[in-house]
C-alpha cells in the first residue's frame, strides 16, 4: 500500500474543498445568470388603443379580488372604489368608502386578505386651519366591497405638512400577520428627514402595533413605500424613493429576511439597494420617484417610477410613468418601456400604479394631466408581456 505525506493528505482535502467550493460558486453564478437573462429577454409592449379615462380623480391603484378586480383613487376629498368584472375593460359606479369632517382622503390603496377581507386604507390630510393631526386609517369590508366599517385611525402624526404622515400600502405574509407601510415625518420636528414606518397585526386587522421605523438615511428623506413578499427567498422587498443614494429620488430596493427583525435599513446598509441596472440607471439629475412594485408570475417583478426623463424642466410635474422588468429577486430592472409615449411635453402621468391581468397582460394606472383628447383623470393603459 502507498503511503502519501501527511502534508499531500491535507494538501488533497483543501483541493476537495475548494472544488467543491467553486461548484457551488459556479452553479450560483448559472442561477444568477438564468434570472438576470430571463429579465433581460421580458419587455412590455403598451397598447396605445387600450389607452382611455376611467375616472375624474388621481392616486389609483387596481387589484384582483377573487375573478374581479377593484379600482380605488381618491377625488372630491374622499376616497372611493369601482369594480370590473370584464378584465378592466368597463367599471361599475362608484361607490364612496369614506369621507371626514375636516379632511381630505388621500393615498388610496386595497388588500385582500386571506380571510377573504378586505382591507382599504388611507391618508387623512387635515385641511388648512383645522389643528388636525395627519393619520393613517383603514376600513374594512367583509361582503366584498358592497358595505364598509367606519374608517379607524391605524397611525397619528403631527397637525403640519413636515411632521405629517403619508401613502400607506398593506401585505400580508404567509404567517398570516399583515403589515401597513407608509412614509412618516412625525418623528423628526426639528429636520425634514423621513423614514418608512410599519405597523402589523396579527388578528385580521382588528388590532394593529405601534409604529417601528424600517428605513431611514440619515439627513435624507425615504418615501412612498411598496411591499412585496419574494416566496423562493422568503424575503420582504420594499420599492422606496430615496434621495441620498444618488442626487435627486431615484427607486431603491430595501429587504429584510427576518421580517425586519434585523433592524432598519440605514443609508449604507448592504439591503439597500439602486433598483436599476447601473446601465440603465437615469442621470444623478433626473428625478425618477413614486415607485410602484409587483411580482410578475414567479420569475419577474415590475417597477414603475414617474420620472422627467426627457420631459420638460426638472420639475415632477411634468413627469411621465416609466416600467422596467426585474428579476423574481427584485433586482437588476431594465428594459424601460412607456405605458403613454405620446404624452405632451408639459403633461404628465403620475402617481402611478401597475397590476397583472392575466398571464399574458398588465395595466398600468395614471393620474394623467395634459392629454389633447379625453381628459384629465385615472387612465388605464394595457400592456403585453414579450418575450424578446
Amino acid at each position: 500500500m502507498q503511503v502519501f505525506p501527511r502534508n499531500f493528505t491535507i494538501f488533497a482535502e483543501v483541493h476537495l474543498h475548494i472544488m467543491k467550493l467553486c461548484k457551488i460558486i459556479i452553479t450560483i453564478l448559472a442561477l444568477a445568470t438564468t434570472i438576470v437573462g430571463s429579465a433581460q429577454n421580458l419587455t412590455i409592449e403598451w397598447s396605445a388603443e387600450s389607452a382611455h379615462l376611467v375616472t375624474r380623480g388621481g392616486y389609483a391603484r387596481i387589484k384582483r379580488i377573487g375573478n374581479y378586480h377593484a379600482l380605488v383613487y381618491e377625488t372630491r376629498g374622499a376616497v372611493w372604489i369601482r369594480f370590473s368584472h370584464d378584465n378592466c375593460e368597463s367599471w361599475s359606479e362608484p361607490t364612496e368608502v369614506a369621507r371626514g369632517e375636516g379632511y381630505s382622503y388621500a393615498n388610496s390603496e386595497l388588500l385582500q386578505l386571506q380571510s377573504g377581507r378586505l382591507l382599504f386604507m388611507w391618508n387623512a390630510r387635515p385641511r388648512r386651519d383645522t389643528g388636525l393631526p395627519y393619520k393613517i386609517m383603514c376600513a374594512t369590508s367583509d361582503d366584498g366591497g358592497a358595505s364598509w366599517s367606519d374608517g379607524r385611525d391605524i397611525y397619528v402624526a403631527g397637525d403640519e405638512p413636515r411632521v405629517g404622515c403619508w401613502e400607506p400600502v398593506a401585505l400580508q405574509l404567509p404567517s398570516g400577520e399583515i403589515h401597513i407601510y407608509f412614509a412618516n415625518e412625525a418623528p423628526y420636528i426639528a429636520s425634514s428627514e423621513q423614514e418608512i414606518s410599519l405597523v402589523r397585526s396579527v388578528d385580521n386587522g382588528e388590532r394593529w402595533s405601534r409604529a417601528e421605523r424600517i428605513s431611514f438615511f440619515a439627513g435624507r428623506r425615504d418615501g412612498m413605500p411598496v411591499p412585496i413578499y419574494l416566496p423562493h427567498s422568503k424575503e420582504i422587498a420594499v420599492a422606496i424613493e430615496d434621495n441620498g443614494i444618488r442626487g435627486r429620488f431615484k427607486p431603491v430596493i430595501v429587504r429584510s429576511a427576518e421580517n425586519w427583525r434585523d433592524g432598519f435599513v440605514a443609508g449604507n446598509d448592504l439591503r439597500r439597494e439602486e433598483a436599476l441596472l447601473p446601465r440603465c440607471a437615469v442621470h444623478d439629475t433626473i428625478y425618477a420617484g413614486a415607485p410602484y412594485l409587483i411580482r410578475l408570475g414567479e420569475k419577474h417583478t415590475l417597477l414603475s417610477v414617474q420620472s422627467t426623463e426627457g420631459r420638460k424642466g426638472g420639475s415632477h410635474h411634468y413627469s411621465n410613468m416609466q416600467v422596467y422588468v426585474g428579476d423574481r429577486s427584485a433586482r437588476h430592472f431594465r428594459n424601460r418601456s412607456t405605458p403613454l409615449p405620446n404624452l405632451p411635453i408639459d403633461g404628465s402621468a403620475l402617481w402611478n400604479s401597475l397590476a397583472q391581468i392575466d398571464e399574458q397582460t398588465v395595466i398600468a394606472v395614471m393620474t394623467v394631466r395634459g392629454l389633447e383628447q379625453g381628459g384629465n383623470g385615472v387612465w388605464t393603459v394595457k400592456g403585453k408581456i414579450v418575450k424578446k
